[in-house]
């Protein structure tokens, strides 16, 4: 048996199941089942909770007594807290089974023994390579999309269609995540869709934001954009497959943003996205070689 964490919003979990996908795909373990344990301690949260179960994946879920066989302590509460932090900190002194993803490059999977435990976010391309097909399989809508959504979908498959996102939220707003991820100015958007224009013809510029009142109100594109308004939103599962029916993106450091540019089903998109991810300059292995870093 092999439990693997999910934490965080819907961008995480892709990449959690990605990584639990190539542990069964990949390396042939039997047995691997996802702890989904930590979201019943974010209740109210809507953006934390298992959104990966609206999609057509393959999860079962392990239960407390599976957890209590290769953990020593009980891993809920706010993972930023010192109390969580100090468990994780013993397991991986203490614990052989426990596997914990101390940076963000990839690690090659060598030696996995029976009964592990992964905690991690491994948030790298490198984890899906071989097993993108069947991904792709997989992350689908589990239930039918919003006439909205597809009469969008429609529209926007006839057009040259570029998403770009805009990340705030909690991004911004909370300080020790403002210095943690940066912040984007224009010019890394106006870069990014001159590198656009260049290369395509017509492009239509879609603007996907958690805050697109200040988007509207704080930035310039210096070019016609379309903006994903807040009522037109249905949910960001329906977002996700919006973003992966265009046929080019502009990222920022977002995980959701992301899986959308992943999954957009184009042999000749450009992914424009930031050559530095995080705003410390430790490296991390998330943007693919064949995307553009500016």
């Amino acid at each position: 048996m092999k439990i693997v964490k999910f934490k965080g919003g819907l961008g995480n979990q892709l990449f959690q199941y990605a990584y639990m996908r190539a542990l069964e795909l990949k390396y042939d373990c039997k047995d691997v089942i996802a702890d989904l344990s930590i979201y019943e301690h974010t209740k109210g949260d809507r953006i934390r909770v298992p959104r990966i179960e609206k999609l057509n994946v393959k999860i079962s879920k392990a239960q407390k007594s599976d957890i209590n066989k290769v953990c020593y302590f009980t891993h809920a509460g706010n993972t930023l807290g010192l109390q969580y932090k100090s468990k994780i900190l013993l397991e991986t002194i203490f614990n052989s089974k426990y596997y914990f993803e101390f940076d963000r490059s990839y690690r090659e999977i060598t030696k996995i023994i029976n009964h592990s435990y992964f905690d991690g976010y491994w948030q790298s391309w490198r984890y899906l390579i071989d097993i993108e097909e069947k991904l792709r399989e997989e992350i689908t809508p589990k239930f039918n999309l919003s006439n909205k959504t597809v009469e969008f979908i429609k529209k926007i498959k006839n057009e040259n269609a570029v998403f770009l996102g805009v990340r705030r939220g909690d991004y911004i707003e909370i300080p020790k995540n403002r210095k943690h991820y940066g912040e984007f100015t224009e010019d890394y958007y106006i870069e990014a869709i001159n590198y656009i224009r260049e290369r395509v013809d017509n492009p239509v510029f879609y603007i996907f934001s958690n805050d697109i009142n200040w988007v509207k109100k704080n930035m310039n594109f210096d070019c016609d954009v379309v903006y994903r308004e807040d009522d037109e939103q249905i949910s960001d599962v329906e977002e996700l497959f919006i973003m992966g029916a265009c046929k080019h993106a502009i990222i920022v450091n977002s995980t959701f943003y992301w899986w959308g540019a992943w999954l957009i089903n184009n042999r000749d998109k450009i992914v424009v996205s930031p050559k530095q991810w995080f705003a410390d300059d430790k490296p991390i292995d998330i943007v693919p070689d064949n995307w553009v870093k500016i």
